[in-house]
C-alpha cells in the first residue's frame, strides 16, 4: 500500500438525542392518577362521611390516641366543599382548605412545563415543585398540631364532634 494514498476517516459519531416526546407511560400513568383522584372526590360529594361509615376506614391513629391526626376532618371537609358548604369545610379542616391555592400553584407549575417540554412532569423531581408540597406539609402538621391544644382560641381550629342524630321529622 503506497504511503500517499488518503486513508479515508472513520465515520463520526453523534450522541442519540432524547426521544420525540410522546404520550408514554408516566404521562397515561398521570391521566390514570388524576382520574382516581376524580372518582374518589366524586365518591365523597356522593356518599357523607358521617351518616356511610361502611364505606371509610377508621382512622387508626385517633383509635389509638383518641387524639385526632392532622388529617381528621378531611374527607367531612372534602364533602361539604363540594357540595357548596365552604364554610363548614373550613371548619372541619383548615388546612385543607387553605392548600387548595398552593395546589393550584403546584398544578400551574406542571401544566408550564408540560407545555414548554411536551411531557409530564415527574412529580417531586423538580425543586420548583417541592417548595409547595413541603408548605402544605408544614401547613397539615401545624394545624394538626394547634388545634390539639385544648385552650382557646386553639381549640377552635378543632374538628367539631361528629353529629349522628337524625333531625326529627315535622
Amino acid at each position: 500500500m503506497p504511503e500517499n494514498t488518503p486513508q479515508s476517516e472513520p465515520p463520526l459519531l453523534t450522541e442519540a438525542g432524547p426521544p420525540p416526546p410522546g404520550p408514554g407511560k408516566a404521562n397515561w400513568l398521570a391521566f390514570a392518577v388524576i382520574a382516581l383522584v376524580l372518582v374518589a372526590v366524586a365518591f365523597v360529594s356522593l356518599y357523607e362521611p358521617v351518616k356511610n361509615k361502611q364505606y371509610y376506614p377508621q382512622c387508626g391513629f385517633k383509635r389509638v390516641t383518641t387524639l385526632d391526626c392532622p388529617g381528621c376532618g378531611g374527607l367531612r371537609s372534602v364533602h361539604a366543599m363540594t357540595n357548596g358548604r365552604p364554610i363548614e369545610a373550613f371548619r372541619n379542616h383548615p388546612a385543607l382548605i387553605l392548600s387548595l391555592p398552593i395546589l393550584v400553584y403546584i398544578f400551574v407549575l406542571w401544566l408550564r412545563e408540560w407545555r414548554q417540554t411536551g411531557m409530564l412532569p415527574i412529580p417531586l423531581a423538580s425543586p420548583s415543585s417541592n417548595r409547595p408540597l413541603i408548605w402544605i406539609a408544614a401547613l397539615f402538621i401545624t394545624v394538626g398540631v394547634i388545634r390539639l391544644i385544648p385552650v382557646k382560641p386553639f381549640s377552635w381550629l378543632a374538628t367539631p364532634p361528629i353529629n349522628t342524630e337524625q333531625p326529627a321529622a315535622k
